[in-house]
């Protein structure tokens, strides 16, 4: 057991999809910009985790409002005002009576002294969840404000242990070889626009152009580098039967079918919810799987023969670049 600690602030960045600087909202430390997806957080069963999100005038980059976090599917999840203050549990906020947050938040600091809340769980389960806004969600989370945690079983990473390199543990059909967390989402680049510089945007003409895997389009989707404001690339490098795990989540609006490039994979849990027990398997085979708005899943694909498989979205008009194929939510699984 360990006590795992991570800040957080939100600020205003600029991200690069199909040669276009789009402005948006992301996660960051106070020393570095802006991610897309957020920092990712790892830990293993029964760590503590506390997250402090923090917000001041100081930081000249933030995004001018208040800003919250919550965890779904997270139990347990407690609060504390930062720099001091007494525990409590999480919960709604209310003005007037009328809701305002789904999640304690943090207003903006004074010049000198910053605000903060920091949110504290116990890794009690394993699996991968998103973190998001829970101020203005229709709003916040679009503009870039969640990320990802990732937690593993004791064990996953102790070679001779029954638990080592699985997901869920012995007995759920979740050992791996290699292993890829996959968050789709679509970004509506006039909304961003809009409202970076506090312009109003009628949610109802949400209309997203750009459709992400881990914050890029492809062909940049597979690129390695890791110095941008979209670090995470989603290339999968494997060999013939490896066991690849793919933990797709799903943090955008739409609702989004991720084709496996014509391999089979075996869906091992749904929602950090392993299929496979002691008692029973309900684990089940697809060449796709159709995620909605905030849903997670974890899938084994094991490709049998050398090449290049395409992963993609099989709405069609996803996997372009302004109009241009191929683009978008696009991926390659590379089996050598």
């Amino acid at each position: 057991m360990a006590t795992l600690f991570f800040s957080l602030w939100v600020k205003r960045g600029i991200i690069t999809i199909n040669n276009q600087n789009i402005p948006f909202w992301g996660l960051a430390t106070l020393a570095t910009g802006p991610r897309l997806p957020g920092p990712t957080i790892k830990a293993k069963v029964n760590d503590n985790i506390r997250i402090r999100l923090s917000n001041s005038f100081l930081n000249i980059k933030q995004i001018g409002e208040p800003v919250g976090l919550m965890f779904p599917g997270i139990e347990g999840v407690m609060v504390e005002e930062w720099p001091a203050g007494n525990s409590r549990p999480v919960q709604p906020q209310y003005i007037n009576g009328e809701l305002v947050a789904f999640t304690d938040y943090v207003d903006r600091g004074s010049i000198f002294l910053p605000k903060g809340l920091i949110y504290k769980f116990q890794a009690k389960k394993p699996g991968i969840y998103l973190y998001e806004s829970g101020v203005k969600s229709e709003k916040q989370i679009q503009m870039g404000v969640y990320g990802i945690i990732v937690i593993k079983p004791v064990g996953y990473n102790m070679p001779g242990h029954s638990n080592y390199k699985t997901a869920y543990g012995a007995g759920t059909n979740s050992n791996y070889d290699v292993e890829k967390v996959l968050v789709m989402g679509e970004i509506d680049t006039t909304m961003h626009e809009n409202v970076v510089p506090g312009k109003n945007y009628n949610m109802l003409d949400f209309k997203p152009n750009n459709w992400i895997l881990n914050g890029r389009v492809y062909p940049h989707i597979i690129d390695s580098d890791n110095n941008s404001s979209q670090p995470y690339g989603s290339r999968i490098n494997c060999r013939v039967n490896d066991r690849v795990l793919l933990r797709i989540a799903n943090a955008g609006y739409e609702a989004h079918t991720f084709y496996f490039g014509g391999l089979t994979g075996r869906i091992i849990a749904e929602d950090s919810y392993p299929l496979v027990s002691a008692d029973s398997d309900l684990s089940y085979e697809k060449n796709g799987i159709t995620l909605a708005s905030g849903q997670t899943a974890d899938v084994i694909i094991i490709p049998t023969a050398r090449g290049e498989y395409i992963l993609y979205d099989r709405d069609y008009n996803h996997i372009v670049n302004a109009e241009s194929f191929p683009g978008g939510m696009m991926t390659s699984m590379v089996a050598g």
